[in-house]
């Protein structure tokens, strides 16, 4: 998502009676809303599933964690070894936290 800004040089930016600043921030601020809504509806789903992942690397929010995605490019972070990246593997999930799923390792 992204707030409409004029470029220089294009049809729009010629256009008349362009939307007032604020008008675009509400309707943004509305859009982020319903969307963070559907998002965490939509992983609430997945709490109690086992889902195959890629492991991508170490997670950038926490050098203890790794994270991975999902078939349905779900993001999940877990604990595990560094040796994992590379490889998919079954994680049961176990929390959601809106941008990401937070997961276990099964063996």
């Amino acid at each position: 998502m992204f707030i409409y800004s004029r470029r220089k040089g294009t049809p729009a930016d010629k256009m008349v009676n362009q939307i007032p600043e604020n008008i675009k921030h509400e309707r943004f601020d509305k859009l982020k809303v319903l969307f963070e809504k559907q998002v965490e509806e939509n992983n609430k789903k997945y709490i109690g599933t086992i889902q195959k992942i890629l492991v991508e690397g170490i997670s950038k929010n926490n050098s203890n964690m790794l994270t991975g995605r999902t078939y349905s490019n779900k993001v999940v972070i877990f604990e595990g070894e560094k040796n994992l990246i590379g490889q998919v593997i079954n994680i049961k999930i176990i929390s959601e936290h809106k941008w990401y799923l937070k997961g276990k390792k099964i063996f």
